[in-house]
């Protein structure tokens, strides 16, 4: 896969200029396939390898030092690591089954009071809004939608 082409869409996509200013990247930053934090984030091993553990591996990526999942054919960010320990997602929320709302994007992580309301309704905090044990197949459910034509 050609990292830098990607990176490049993963940058014109539309979808993701919102996710993109908010964890302050530049298309200069590298992209890079998924890692586990080299031992200092513990939180990459969860969301790539234990909730992501579904999700394709051609999908996780580190991007300067945020980790990402990106649907490689359609080049959408679906989910993203903030910090150590917050996740964000955007939501197939149909499949859910529930509605979106200004607080799914607002909460409470163990990297201390979070708000992504700039970002829009798709997103929503992976531990706040999704039930626990159902990461893994909200997480295919992102990557299935990501992978969608708007």
């Amino acid at each position: 896969m050609d990292l830098e082409a990607l990176r490049d869409r993963v940058f014109a996509h539309p979808d993701n200029a919102a996710v993109l200013a908010w964890l302050e990247a530049q298309p200069s930053d590298p992209l890079k396939p998924g890692t586990n934090g080299y031992g200092y984030d513990e939180g990459a091993g969860v969301f790539f390898w234990e909730w992501g553990r579904r999700v394709p591996e051609d999908a996780k990526f580190d991007l300067s030092y945020h980790h990402l999942m990106i649907h490689p054919v359609a080049a959408r960010i679906f989910a993203f690591q903030h910090g150590r320990f917050t996740f964000v997602l955007r939501r197939d929320w149909e499949r859910a089954g529930k509605a979106p709302d200004e607080d799914a994007r607002v909460g409470y992580t163990l990297d201390g009071s979070v708000d992504f309301s700039d970002l829009g309704d798709p997103w929503c905090l992976l531990h706040e809004r999704v039930d626990e044990g159902d990461e893994e197949d909200e997480l295919v459910w992102a990557w299935e939608l990501a992978g969608r034509d708007p």
